[in-house]
């Protein structure tokens, strides 16, 4: 009994003081110091700030932002430098960070390092701005698509680092044909990205007043190609073959969005 009592006191220890580490690694050593008699308070229930045993990023940062403590705002526009280092996944995880920094109003920048070694990404990207990515948008979104921010580092105010376990992840904002047999899209604003599974069959038929150039393609779970149609002339309707271990089908125009602007029918056998 005394060595269970003794174990759980360890172990509560030892959250506790990976929880106030990871605290100080976001809010760098400055805004820590400041804030430290408040962070005590805020975070007083550790076991609040975990699941599964595993860090719940999305609950620190909001506690955080709720009572003022993490500072995003800049006092001008300067130059950040943000890396993510990603564990799976690596194509699959570059597209969906792609799309998550335009989601949340962070579409200009450049990259500085793009780096894949035995199915890790490791994403370097420089942006201008006013004010740093929002980690709990951020980690919203990821959330969204089965990812889990894993760490963060903040050095000062203009570095700032994201470990993600990306396992798990699907496709940011994808149609999803994978628990239908049909779906009815409406126009794009991009190319269609549409989840499958179980299907051998599928056909694409374009709604009145469309007619299309058609550029499908066929990936696998980690977003590699292993299909690709094409036709340079205008069709109505489209009956495919899909390849074995499809995952995600993309569909396009050859030539301009504008040509589906009236949507799509989808239906798999």
């Amino acid at each position: 009994m005394i060595r269970k009592i003794l174990l759980i006191i360890a172990l509560s220890v030892m959250l506790s003081a990976n929880l106030d580490m990871k605290i100080k690694d976001l809010l760098g050593n400055s805004d820590y110091n400041t804030h430290k008699n408040l962070i005590n308070h805020i975070f007083s229930n550790e076991s609040n700030f975990y699941t599964n045993n595993q860090i719940d990023y999305t609950r620190i940062i909001q506690e955080l932002m709720n009572n003022g403590v993490l500072k995003l705002n800049l006092s001008s526009t300067q130059d950040i430098s943000v890396t993510f280092n990603v564990n799976s996944n690596p194509k699959k995880s570059l597209k969906n960070l792609n799309d998550i920094l335009k989601a949340i109003g962070q579409p200009n920048f450049i990259t500085k390092e793009e780096i894949i070694v035995d199915n890790n990404l490791r994403w370097s990207i420089q942006l201008k701005t006013a004010a740093a990515i929002s980690p709990l948008r951020l980690s919203q979104e990821l959330q969204s698509i089965n990812c889990r921010i894993v760490d963060i580092k903040r050095e000062g105010d203009y570095n700032w680092s994201y470990s993600i376990d990306t396992t798990n992840s699907s496709i940011y904002k994808e149609e999803n044909l994978e628990n239908n047999n049909q779906l009815s899209l409406r126009k794009p604003l991009k190319p269609y990205m549409i989840k499958v599974a179980n299907a051998s069959v599928i056909t694409i038929k374009s709604n009145s007043g469309n007619t299309w150039f058609p550029s499908v393609v066929f990936y696998d779970n980690g977003l590699n190609i292993i299909g690709i149609y094409e036709e340079n002339s205008l069709q109505k309707s489209l009956k495919l073959e899909v390849p074995d271990n499809t995952k995600y089908i993309k569909i396009d125009d050859l030539y301009t969005l504008a040509n589906l602007k009236q949507g799509i029918n989808i239906t798999k056998e």
